[in-house]
């Protein structure tokens, strides 16, 4: 889905080892740790490190327990540690800052899920589980342990994109896709409860067709008659038999979305389909025998409805054989990347990558509407044919708009949306030399120097146009390579194919 090329998987090979070069364990680790959300030389990175118990450094150092392996960050840039019961983000005067959740701090109290800035890397501070999302880098790859028996998972995500919150979901219905269990799917609106009911049908193996009702959108009085169809005569104006969506969807899948919205009466129905696999037609008199697998979603808080009598507890406990909820897109931003990717590639632009510009104001986002709001984004842009790189300008007003107080110390940043966005909706940081003044291996530029029009051309035409490949090579961020392409007028697509 990446398409990025020969090179990109040579790098990827070549880090794929030291992933796991300090082990997680409870001896060494409080559960408490850093979860990578973006970094654009992210395969250089590890998925999670553990905080220790004695507190950790963050920096450049490779011998810091946080190494970030990124020019913008400090040998030694920050530390994390716990005292009186609350974690602490201290930072240590490296020339660039340190950020939480988008403000520059000196030191401050972190909680679950704060993110973290150091230089060019951004992560996400979580206070358990943090072994958990080792296993897989922000752009879907899996990261084997040195020693792992595991191996990689043995069933596919299908159409389900994301990292361990996700996978942990998706196998939950894996493992009971072949049963008969009726599944209930909760989340916000916009978190995919669709997706994941699609993707059981597909991992199901019945024959039959999935159906989706959005219980919301039929009026009451017509909810009955859309399920289970109708007779002749049943009502004024049925002039032949219709069958319902119950029959259409035999041996298959019905998805009822909105299921805390289905009216009372119709509740009591469903409820005897569930119970005896057959229904009867609206002016029928004989019952159809049925064979349905239902998934039912919902927003909404089913248990208070429960208490006030507007949901049926005994069709909550049918519905509830098995349970799923899907955390809003605030909750499991490691997934960002990856979904840009893949909505990308859906809306028919697998080259798509997002740069770093992007990815902070993406998730410095709250996402009130979840994926559905990343997703149309996506589109738009996919369809504005603007080329391989989502940049700031296109985004929403409303997240452009958030970023104007980005990375504030006192001082108005440049605006979001002066004429150079790109460069100026982020703090530009000061890349810190190597120790002994030369560039580390693997060819990066010195600080503040830039490559001759040739260098840059004979490497946008190694690395066949790929600008983020190039990036890693020179050790500069994908903004800085786009301005040198501007001031040489090379265009990426020259160099592609």
């Amino acid at each position: 889905m990446h398409g990025d090329g020969t090179e990109r998987s040579k790098d990827i090979d070549s880090t794929a080892s030291m992933q796991f070069r300090a082990p997680f364990s409870r001896q060494n680790s409080a559960g408490a740790g850093l979860v990578l959300l973006y970094a654009d030389n992210y395969e250089q990175f590890r998925p999670a490190y553990p905080v220790l118990e004695r507190g950790s450094v963050l920096g450049r150092d490779p011998t810091a327990d946080v190494s970030v392996p990124t020019r913008s960050a400090s040998r030694h840039h920050a530390r994390i540690e716990r005292r009186g019961g609350v974690w602490r983000l201290i930072d240590l005067g490296g020339r660039n800052g340190t950020l939480c959740n988008g403000a520059f701090v000196t030191e401050a109290p972190i909680a679950h899920l704060d993110q973290v800035r150091v230089g060019d890397a951004i992560f996400k501070f979580v206070e358990r589980d943090v072994e958990s999302y080792a296993r897989y880098r922000i752009d879907g790859a899996y990261v084997e342990a040195p020693g792992s028996q595991e191996g990689p998972p043995s069933f596919s995500m299908g159409r389900i994109v994301g990292g361990y919150q996700t996978r942990t979901l998706a196998r939950s219905l894996y493992e009971i896709a072949r049963s008969e269990l009726s599944v209930l799917i909760r989340g916000e609106s916009g978190t995919g409860k669709e997706i994941f009911a699609q993707q059981l049908h597909d991992w199901s193996g019945r024959r039959g067709p999935f159906l989706a009702v959005n219980c919301a959108a039929i009026p009451a009085a017509l909810v009955e008659g859309e399920l289970f169809g109708h007779r002749r005569g049943a009502f004024s104006g049925a002039d032949r038999d219709r069958a319902g969506i119950l029959r259409a969807a035999h041996e298959g899948t019905l998805f009822l979305d909105e299921i805390g919205d289905m009216p009372a009466e119709a509740q009591a129905k469903l409820l005897r389909v569930i119970q005896s696999k057959e229904f009867t037609p609206l002016g029928g008199t004989q019952a159809e025998r049925i064979d349905v697998r239902i998934v039912a979603a919902t927003h909404r808080d089913l248990d208070k409805l429960q208490q006030t009598g507007a949901f049926r507890a005994d069709l909550f406990g049918r519905l509830n054989e098995h349970s799923v909820t899907l955390p809003p897109l605030r909750e499991r931003k490691e997934d960002m990347f990856l979904l840009c990717t893949a909505l990308a590639a859906r809306h028919g632009r697998s080259e798509i990558r997002p740069s770093m510009v992007s990815m902070t104001a993406l998730l410095h986002h709250d996402f009130p509407y979840n994926v559905r709001e990343l997703e149309a984004l996506l589109k738009r842009w996919a369809a504005a044919d603007r080329g391989a790189e989502f940049g700031i300008q296109d985004l929403s007003d409303s997240i452009r708009d958030r970023m104007k107080t980005y990375g504030a110390r006192g001082a108005a940043l440049a605006s979001p949306l002066a004429e150079d966005s790109r460069a100026t909706v982020y703090p530009q940081y000061d890349e810190e030399p190597a120790e002994d003044g030369a560039p580390p291996p693997g060819g990066p530029l010195p600080p503040r120097t830039s490559p001759e029009e040739s260098v840059l051309r004979d490497l946008l035409a190694r690395h066949q146009g790929n600008v983020a490949a190039v990036a890693r090579v020179l050790g500069r961020d994908r903004v800085q390579v786009h301005r040198w392409m501007r001031r040489y007028n090379l265009k990426a697509d020259t160099f592609r194919g």
